[in-house]
C-alpha cells in the first residue's frame, strides 16, 4: 500500500511538472522622463515573430489604452482574425499601456467640477498633453527600437480613453493612422473636444485617417449624465463626422452597455479600419494576379505599404495545391518570395 501511495504521489508531482502557464505577451518596465515615473507595458508579437524558419517581416502596431483590461481583449482578438486564410485584419504588434491615474493622462483639460462635498471631483485631471507626449516621444521610439515595426499605428481607447483617442486626432493628428474611440466620455468638460472638432473639422485635413467610434446602450431611466454622454456621442457620428475626410464609421450597440461594449466594437473597428484587405480566397486559386491587386488597392487607399504576411502566402500557397492548381500556387510562391527571400520555410516548398 506504501508503495501505491508513493506511486501515485510521484505520479501526481509529475503531472505538476509537465503543466506550462499560458501567457499572453510579455511585459516591459519603461522610466518616463516627461511624466516623470515608470510606466508598465504590455507587448503581444505575432504568432511567428520569433520563428526562425521565417523571414524577419515588419508589423503594424496598435497601442491600447486601460492595457490592464483591454490588452487581453484586442490581444486574443489579433490571434483570432489572423489565424486562418479570411483575415479581416493584418498580423500586428500589440501593446498595452498600463494605467496609473487614468484621469490625469486621458482627460485633456483641468476639470472645476465639484462632487457633493463641494470638493474636485477630478482633481488630478488635465494631464492629456504629457500623456501624449510621453507616447510620441518614449514609448513609440522604445517599441520601434526593440521591435520590427512598419510606419502604420493605430490608437485604441474606450471610456476616457476613448475621449483620449479623439483629443490626439484633433491635436495631435499625425500621431496615429488610425483611431478607435469606444463610447468616448466626450461630455468631458462641458464637451469641450466635442466643441473643438465641430471647428477642427471645418478647416483641417484628416485626409488618409481612420476613425471608428462605437456608442453603447443607455436605458431610458438612466442617470441625466449617462443619458447626455449618449446623446453627445450621437450627436458627434452623425453631424460631425459627415463632415470631414476622415475614413470614419461608427455603430451604435444596443445590446450592450458602457462596460461591456469593447468586447463587439473592438472586432468591428479592425474590419472598418481594414475594410478592403481582406482577400478573395476561392477565387485565387484561379487567379493569383488578385493577391498583389488586392494589397496595391487597399495600399493606396490608406496611403501606407501593405503586403501579405508569410504565414497567410504559406496557407494560400498549401490551399492552392490542395485543389490542384500548382501552377498558379507556383506564381503564388514566386511573389511571396520576392517578399520574404530569406525565409527558410517558403525555400521548402516545393515548385
Amino acid at each position: 500500500m506504501k508503495n501505491i501511495l508513493s506511486v501515485i504521489i510521484t505520479f501526481f508531482f509529475s503531472l505538476l511538472h509537465a503543466q506550462t502557464p499560458y501567457t499572453i505577451g510579455e511585459t516591459y518596465t519603461i522610466h518616463s522622463n516627461i511624466l516623470n515615473e515608470d510606466r508598465i507595458i504590455d507587448v503581444q508579437l505575432p504568432q511567428n515573430y520569433s520563428n526562425q524558419d521565417f523571414a524577419k517581416g515588419k508589423y503594424p502596431v496598435v497601442y491600447v489604452l486601460d492595457g490592464d483590461t483591454n490588452f487581453s481583449l484586442v490581444a486574443s482578438l489579433e490571434r483570432f482574425s489572423t489565424k486562418f486564410l479570411f483575415r479581416s485584419q493584418p498580423e500586428m504588434i500589440v501593446v498595452g499601456i498600463r494605467n496609473i491615474d487614468r484621469t490625469k493622462d486621458y482627460t485633456p483639460t483641468k476639470s472645476l467640477s465639484k462632487n457633493k462635498d463641494n470638493k474636485l471631483q477630478y482633481e488630478t485631471s488635465g494631464g492629456a498633453e504629457n500623456f501624449i507626449n510621453f507616447i510620441d516621444k518614449e514609448l513609440k521610439p522604445f517599441v520601434n527600437k526593440k521591435f520590427r515595426t512598419t510606419d502604420f499605428n493605430i490608437l485604441h481607447g474606450h471610456s476616457f480613453g476613448g475621449l483620449f483617442a479623439i483629443y490626439t486626432l484633433l491635436n495631435h493628428t499625425d500621431s496615429f493612422d488610425a483611431y478607435i474611440a469606444i463610447d468616448p466620455s466626450l461630455w468631458w468638460d462641458n464637451k469641450v473636444i466635442f466643441k473643438q472638432a465641430q471647428e477642427e473639422f471645418k478647416i483641417k485635413d484628416f485626409k488618409n485617417k481612420s476613425l471608428y467610434v462605437a456608442l453603447a446602450h443607455e436605458k431610458i431611466d438612466a442617470q441625466k449624465d449617462r443619458l447626455e454622454h449618449g446623446s453627445t456621442i450621437r450627436k458627434f457620428c452623425e453631424e460631425l463626422l459627415p463632415t470631414t475626410q476622415l475614413y470614419s464609421s461608427w455603430k451604435y450597440y444596443p445590446d450592450y452597455n458602457h462596460g461591456s461594449v469593447p468586447i463587439p466594437s473592438s472586432y468591428d473597428a479592425m474590419v472598418a479600419i481594414f475594410k478592403g484587405i481582406e482577400l478573395p480566397i476561392k477565387e485565387i486559386p484561379q487567379n493569383p494576379e488578385l493577391l498583389q491587386e488586392t494589397y496595391d488597392t487597399f495600399s493606396k487607399k490608406l496611403n501606407h505599404t501593405f503586403v501579405p504576411e508569410e504565414s497567410l502566402l504559406i496557407e494560400l500557397i498549401k490551399y492552392t495545391q490542395r485543389i490542384n492548381q500548382q501552377d498558379n500556387a507556383n506564381k503564388i510562391l514566386t511573389y511571396a518570395l520576392k517578399l520574404y527571400p530569406d525565409s527558410k520555410q517558403l525555400k521548402t516548398m516545393k515548385y
